[in-house]
């Protein structure tokens, strides 16, 4: 376990720098690509996924909010808005920023359960024992099943309403959504979790509360 303490509430240690805003900026481009990059190498897009779709983003972005997290969501929402919906699926302004706010609605959950139920079990609220059994099961259970089938459905009925999914794709979309964002974070968020956690950590790059 930790020596120091993860939580969510506000913590101003360590203090905010220069090293930190670098790294969130990098990532936030990072994201940013990858969200593009993965939404332009979809199927066909948002609408009516007839084949499996691997957002491969999602891998990267979910250990970002576990060691960064209420900058690791403000990431999510830099990259869903900027590289998913406005450079990949051409969205104006109005209609990418709801859909860039999902991810909030995906993330924070998540961030709430590593940060306040995980260290309850004896897991790392970092995701740096997904190595060990009872990280792994966490980690596969939570993030990689249950928090990725939440972003499936809220992911779907958010395009849904904004009239961008009709409603004969819906239950094949959520289907492909989750199952793709599964591999995704199963297969690359565990490799940079299980490598890098000790590595940020160790760099003094973890947030301890919300935000600092």
């Amino acid at each position: 376990m930790e020596k120091q303490t993860y939580s969510l509430k506000w913590n101003p240690n360590p203090p905010l720098g220069a090293a930190r805003l670098v790294t969130y900026a990098v990532a936030a481009v990072v994201y940013t690509v990858m969200a593009w990059r993965g939404m332009i190498t979809l199927p066909v897009g948002f609408v009516g996924i007839s084949a499996l779709g691997i957002y491969t983003g999602m891998g990267f972005f979910t250990p970002c909010v576990m060691w960064f997290s209420g900058w690791g969501l403000i990431i999510g929402v830099i990259g869903g808005t900027v590289g998913a919906a406005i450079l990949a699926a051409g969205l104006p302004v109005a209609q990418a920023v709801p859909a860039g706010m999902v991810e909030l609605v995906v993330q924070i959950p998540m961030l709430i359960g590593y940060r306040l139920v995980a260290p309850r079990l004896g897991v790392s609220p970092i995701g740096r024992d997904v190595f060990k059994a009872k990280g792994f099961v966490f980690f596969l259970v939570w993030s990689v099943i249950v928090i990725q089938l939440w972003s499936a459905i809220s992911g779907n009925l958010t395009l849904h309403a904004m009239g961008l999914l009709p409603t004969d794709a819906l239950s094949a979309s959520i289907i492909d959504w989750w199952i793709g964002n599964m591999i995704a974070t199963f297969v690359i968020g565990i490799i940079i979790l299980g490598l890098l956690t000790a590595v940020v950590k160790r760099l003094g790059l973890t947030v301890h509360g919300i935000i600092t």
